[in-house]
C-alpha cells in the first residue's frame, strides 16, 4: 500500500465532472471514482470530442495524463495488486489500460472495418442503467430478459465499471470502455458465471477475442485461487473451449448488443457462432450458467 501512495507525486491535478481535484494514491483515486460512477448515471465522455495532439491535456472527463514512467510504475503496481486479488475491478482496469494499447489498436482497426463496427464508433453508445432499462421489460427467451435476469440475480447495475483513466487516444479510450461495458453481455452469451472459476475462463475467450494482456494475467494469477481439482478442470475443460469459442464466434467488438435485446438468445448465439461453456459445469459444483 505504501507504494501505491507514493505515486500520489506522480499523478496531475485532474478534472472530474468540472471539478479540480489534487492528485492522490491510484487505488484511492479509483476506488472514489469507481464508487462515483455506480451512484450517478455515468456522462458519455466520448461524444463529439475530436482528437488533438496535446500535453498534459485533458481528452475526456475521466482522462489523466502521465508520462511513460508513471505508466510502467502503475502497471507493475496493478499487475501485483491484480494478482492478489483478481476481483480489484479497479486494479485490473488500470492494468489493462496500461499494458494494452497495441490491442486496442488492433480492436480499433477490426471495428473500422466492419460496418457494425464503423457505427457503433460513430454512435459511441455506453451501457448504461438509462440505457439498458427496457431489457427489464422483455419477454422470456430474448436476450435482454436473460441479460436482466443476470443483473438483478447479482444486483448487478451497468454503472458498476471504472472509468477509463489512463489511455491518451479518444478512440482507444472509447474502445476500451465499450470492451469493458460489454462485458456482462458476454457471460450471458457464454454462460458464464462471475465467480471466479467463470470469470476466469471468460477472461481466457477475451484473451483470444481481444489480445489483452491483462486477460492473460488474470488468468495465470486467478487460476492459483482455486482448488487443486477445481484447477484441473480449468485447464482440462474449460480453457480448451474458451479457446475454441473465442477463435469460433464473430468478433464480440463488433456486435452492437443494445439492438437485440428484444432477438431470441439461442438465436444470437447460432448468428454470432456462440459456443456456450461445457455442460459438465452444471453437474459440479462450479455452475457456469
Amino acid at each position: 500500500m505504501q507504494g501505491t501512495l507514493s505515486l500520489a507525486a506522480w499523478l496531475p491535478a485532474r478534472t472530474v465532472y468540472g471539478y479540480r481535484e489534487p492528485a492522490v494514491g491510484l487505488a484511492s483515486q479509483l476506488a472514489k471514482h469507481a464508487s462515483y460512477s455506480s451512484t450517478r448515471e455515468p456522462v458519455n465522455p466520448f461524444r463529439g470530442l475530436e482528437r488533438k495532439q496535446h500535453e498534459e491535456t485533458f481528452l475526456y472527463d475521466t482522462h489523466t495524463p502521465m508520462n511513460l514512467l508513471q505508466k510502467g510504475a502503475i502497471a507493475v503496481l496493478s499487475t501485483a495488486a491484480a494478482f492478489r486479488n483478481p476481483a480489484r475491478a479497479d486494479m485490473v482496469a488500470a492494468l489493462g489500460e496500461t499494458t494494452g494499447v497495441a490491442a486496442l489498436q488492433g480492436m480499433l482497426r477490426r471495428m473500422q472495418d466492419s460496418e457494425t463496427g464503423q457505427q457503433i464508433l460513430r454512435d459511441r453508445p455506453r451501457v448504461t442503467n438509462e440505457a439498458v432499462a427496457h431489457a427489464w421489460d422483455l419477454p422470456e427467451g430474448t436476450f435482454g430478459h436473460a441479460y436482466a435476469k443476470f443483473m438483478g440475480d447479482r444486483n448487478f447495475t451497468a454503472g458498476d465499471r471504472p472509468p477509463v483513466r489512463f489511455i491518451d487516444d479518444i478512440e482507444l479510450a472509447y474502445v476500451a470502455a465499450r470492451a469493458r461495458e460489454v462485458h456482462d453481455f458476454w457471460h450471458v452469451l457464454f454462460g458464464c458465471h462471475t465467480n471466479v472459476f467463470g470469470e476466469l475462463a471468460l477472461k481466457a475467450v477475451e484473451l483470444v477475442q481481444t489480445g489483452m494482456p491483462m486477460t492473460a494475467l488474470s488468468v495465470l494469477g486467478g487460476q492459483f485461487r482455486l482448488k487443486a481439482q477445481t484447477r484441473a478442470e480449468l485447464y482440462q475443460d474449460f480453457l480448451p473451449w474458451a479457446l475454441r469459442a473465442g477463435f469460433r464466434s464473430a468478433d464480440l467488438m463488433c456486435l452492437y448488443y443494445e439492438k437485440h435485446f428484444e432477438d431470441d438468445l439461442e438465436d444470437l448465439r447460432r448468428q454470432w457462432r456462440i459456443e456456450i461453456a461445457p455442460i459438465q459445469a452444471r453437474k459440479s459444483k462450479i455452475k457456469l450458467q
